[in-house]
Parts: C-alpha cells; sequence; structure tokens
C-alpha cells in the first residue's frame, strides 16, 4: 500500500463512507468538474476543503493534509526559442 503523501481523494475517501465522486460532490456541495479535480488529485486540497471534507466525511485532518497533488507530467516536445525574432 503507497503512503499517504502519494495517495489522492479516491483511494482514501471509500474508507470513510465516500465511495465515487458524485458522492464527494453532493456531500461537500461542488460541481463535478470540481469535484473530479480532486478525486484525482490534479488540484490540491485547500484548507477550506479540507475542513468540510473533514465535517462531512470525518476524515482526521492530518491525514488530508498529508495527501499532495499529482505531479503533471512533464511538457513534451521541443521548447521555444528565446530571443528570436520574426
Amino acid at each position: 500500500m503507497p503512503s499517504i503523501a502519494t495517495m489522492v481523494l479516491k483511494e482514501v475517501l471509500p474508507d470513510y463512507g465516500c465511495p465515487t465522486l458524485m458522492d464527494l460532490a453532493r456531500g461537500l456541495g461542488l460541481r463535478k468538474q470540481y469535484a473530479w479535480l480532486l478525486w484525482h488529485g490534479k488540484i490540491a486540497l485547500s484548507l477550506d476543503m479540507a475542513r468540510r471534507t473533514h465535517e462531512t466525511f470525518g476524515v482526521p485532518l492530518e491525514v488530508l493534509m498529508q495527501i499532495t497533488r499529482i505531479t503533471p507530467p512533464k511538457r513534451r516536445g521541443r521548447l521555444p526559442q528565446k530571443g528570436r525574432e520574426p
């Protein structure tokens, strides 16, 4: 099992009664798009969202504070040249 620091909400919340993305969206009163970003670790969990998640699902704040967002993959392709005039 990976450490909590490498986990995202979708791996932590099922243990606290939130098995699906829609349960997260309904429980916190979020739009589906924003809930999806949180669920998959694309954006970091803010202090306010951590507090709301704690109050709604009973997840310990210590666990929520250790969850980090997924590091985006490196950019592919060539970098633009600097100082080049058209």
